[in-house]
């Protein structure tokens, strides 16, 4: 039996939410989704958004309209209501969104069908979206629950005004522009990062949670560097034009302030430039982005390192802001590697008083709890036991709350960007399966394994796809129907880190495999500081991508543990190719790669019986010269070039390298950097680096002469190999 929406006491609720300036939650389950919003949106008042369907309106909408698709319009601007609404899909992504941009005394409304018939997870799941879903609805503090079969859930409303917010900051007068700012942290910040750019600091990076008003100082930032004439043009890089809004607001205002003439310049209702005799300011998409003077990146997860990398190294100064905790994913991880690759010396600033709503907002509680945008894991008992004492299992079928939440704290503490959507991965996925180790009561590490098999979509099957390419790169058409589990994420509470955890978590999932008559186990990722866990755990490299990935600004790795004789056989000959890649095109695609890792990386290769590169007498007699001091490196580079790649390819010769000898011949010889480069990547002075050099072809040549397979020249390939041990 359908029941009559109670409006007065929604209007109520909505009240109550304006006279304490808290936030709050409206869940409304209907079949009459056009009827419902044309109503609510009557009663709302100051400005709202409306996220929908074209489908679900009655009418031309009396909020802005804003497409499911095009969530990220909403971030960087402020509401006073949001309004949700769907006939089916739920996006984690777009409630934590949308709820960081409605201000204090809204409400974030979601309106859908009655919950006898709602699926808030894409088609095809596990269901395990919606049990949780539902259950994370009751933990709200404060909302208002109704559904038109079982009529309201819940009443829940905060009791107290909020008190002491928002705080002014005290007036020292340090500059006029800090009369602009909201909080006390936000003038902090903005005198420090004035008087930083005075004296010459090449990078200001800005941290905080959402709602601290980041891109607000971003611009009065700005206005400060005007002042100082340190703008002839500075570029502004966000996602959109809407993204960069409170950046030109917070221009505009500071440039007011200071009495500084300027003109803005829209595109239809959004500023995206500035002008006066002083200079420019203007907005730039990621993709369109160039260096400048001044470069202004307001959201750094959503450009990637590789490109904020690329961009601020060749501008003058680079002021950045990053979401610590927040829908954009970001986390402490990719907040790191921001400050490792922001030109020095790095002004780091971090904003704590929240601007748009009070403290303890109880909407911002509940999105920050279910969606788990503060990814930070709780501190452990100090007498845990050793990993060996742990126990391994598989997450269950219909895993509590808790145990939900836990898996995504670590998994998204370990990751450098971990969007909310992430939950349906988890959650719903059939093809995923989660992994944990419990230690004493905690979850103390986990894993995200996605179960391939040779009849899944490209997408379901990536470390097949990407075995397919090695094999056909070396000549192999034929595709192998392997069995594979691959590790999506795997990670380790960090305060237990590279102790034993992970690796205990890692031999389950490989018994387990085995016991499943599964091929092989692989692993991507482009993290290159998690290298050495995967090499002690015996994997070995079978790709490394010619391209940077644009998250990390690194290139992608696969690793791989084969189970069976077959998947032994196709993976080596991948990896053989792998290594003849890293070998061979080392002075072009993967120069920008450190030679200490693409030394690391060969050896964890499989070599070849028979290298594709044989050097002949011609390259002996120079290499002698070199090696008497007849000749310098330079003047016998090819022949260099030639023998020390096929000593690098073949079977059993990389051990006779130090790690230091190998880094030092990868530098000088494949890479080709200068040899006051190559001394500095070793540490050492220029002599003492030509000497170890010398001493790496020596090495190389004295195996060069002594396999000559089938009677013709020197070569690494045949009889040498045959008499060393297998690597």
């Amino acid at each position: 039996m359908a029941r009559d929406m109670p409006w007065t006491t929604l209007e109520e609720y909505i009240e109550s939410l304006q006279k304490t300036r808290y936030r709050g939650l409206v869940v409304l389950n209907t079949n009459s989704l056009a009827e419902t919003l044309d109503a609510l949106t009557r009663r709302l008042s100051g400005n709202c958004g409306l996220i929908a369907p074209k489908r679900l309106l009655k009418g031309t909408p009396r909020c802005d309209h804003i497409s499911p698709g095009h969530v990220e319009h909403v971030l960087g601007r402020e509401y006073g209501n949001i309004i949700v609404a769907t006939d089916g899909l739920l996006r984690p992504n777009l409630v934590a969104a949308a709820a960081g941009a409605v201000s204090a005394g809204g409400i974030l409304a979601i309106v859908a069908p009655p919950l006898s018939s709602w699926e808030p997870a894409p088609p095809g799941g596990r269901g395990g979206y919606r049990r949780y879903l539902l259950a994370s609805l009751r933990e709200a503090g404060s909302i208002f629950w109704w559904d038109e079969q079982q009529g309201v859930l819940l009443d829940r409303r905060p009791e107290k005004p909020a008190t002491g917010w928002p705080q002014k900051p005290r007036r020292l007068r340090r500059c006029r522009l800090e009369e602009l700012a909201a909080t006390e942290d936000q003038a902090d910040a903005l005198d420090k990062a004035i008087r930083a750019l005075a004296r010459g600091v090449r990078s200001v990076l800005i941290r905080g949670d959402r709602g601290r008003g980041k891109s607000f100082l971003l611009g009065l930032i700005i206005a400060a560097a005007v002042r100082r004439g340190l703008v002839g043009e500075a570029i502004v890089v966000a996602p959109t034009p809407q993204q960069a809004t409170s950046v030109f607001k917070a221009l505009h205002m500071g440039l007011k302030r200071l009495g500084i003439k300027h003109r803005l310049v829209r595109d239809g209702d959004v500023v995206v430039k500035a002008t006066g005799p002083w200079g420019r300011v203007v907005y730039a998409e990621p993709e369109e982005a160039r260096p400048a003077g001044l470069l202004v990146v307001d959201e750094a997860a959503t450009i990637g390192i590789a490109r904020l990398r690329s961009l601020s190294w060749r501008s003058g100064r680079t002021l950045a802001a990053t979401t610590i905790h927040g829908y954009e994913g970001s986390g402490r991880v990719f907040a790191h590697m921001v400050l490792d690759t922001l030109p020095r010396p790095v002004l780091e600033l971090e904003l704590v008083k929240p601007i748009r709503y009070p403290p303890n907002d109880p909407l911002e509680n509940w999105v920050v709890r279910v969606f788990v945008l503060n990814p930070d894991p709780p501190p452990l008992d100090a007498s845990l036991p050793p990993a060996g004492s742990c126990r391994a299992n598989s997450l269950p079928a219909e895993p509590s709350v808790d145990q939900v939440r836990a898996v995504m704290r670590l998994l998204a503490s370990a990751h450098y960007r971990s969007e909310p959507d992430y939950l349906l991965v988890i959650l719903e996925a059939s093809n995923h399966k989660v992994y944990t180790l419990e230690c004493a009561g905690y979850t103390v590490a986990v894993a995200d394994v996605a179960h391939e098999e040779p009849s899944y979509d490209e997408p379901a099957r990536l470390s097949q796809k990407i075995l397919e390419v090695q094999l056909r790169a070396a000549g192999i058409d034929d595709k192998p129907r392997l069995s594979t589990w691959r590790i999506v994420r795997i990670a380790v509470h960090p305060a237990l880190q590279r102790r034993g955890y992970g690796s205990k978590l890692l031999s389950y999932i490989e018994n387990s495999a085995i016991t499943n008559k599964v091929d092989a186990v692989t692993t991507l990722f482009s993290r290159h500081d998690v290298i050495g866990f995967w090499l002690k755990n015996d994997y070995i490299l079978y790709y490394v991508s010619p391209r940077f990935n644009k998250a990390t600004g690194e290139k992608n790795l696969a690793f791989v543990k084969p189970l069976t004789p077959r998947a032994q056989q196709v993976f080596a000959a991948a990896s053989r190719e792998a290594r003849r890649k890293l070998v061979l095109a080392a002075h072009g695609v993967y120069r920008d790669l450190a030679a200490e890792k693409i030394a690391t990386l060969i050896k964890a290769t499989t070599p070849w019986h028979r290298p594709p590169l044989a050097p002949g007498p011609a390259e002996a007699r120079a290499l002698a010269y070199y090696i008497k001091g007849y000749y310098e490196l330079e003047q016998v580079m090819d022949s260099a070039y030639i023998v020390l790649a096929s000593a690098l390819l073949a079977n059993g010769v990389i051990n006779m390298f130090t790690l230091k000898e190998l880094t030092a011949v990868v530098a000088r010889i494949l890479q080709g950097k200068p040899i006051k480069e190559t001394a500095g990547i070793l540490g050492m002075g220029v002599q003492e680096a030509q000497n170890l050099i010398r001493d790496a072809v020596r090495k190389a040549l004295t195996v060069a002469a002594v396999g000559k397979p089938n009677g013709t020249a020197s070569s690494l390939g045949g009889g040498e190999a045959s008499r060393c041990k297998r690597e």
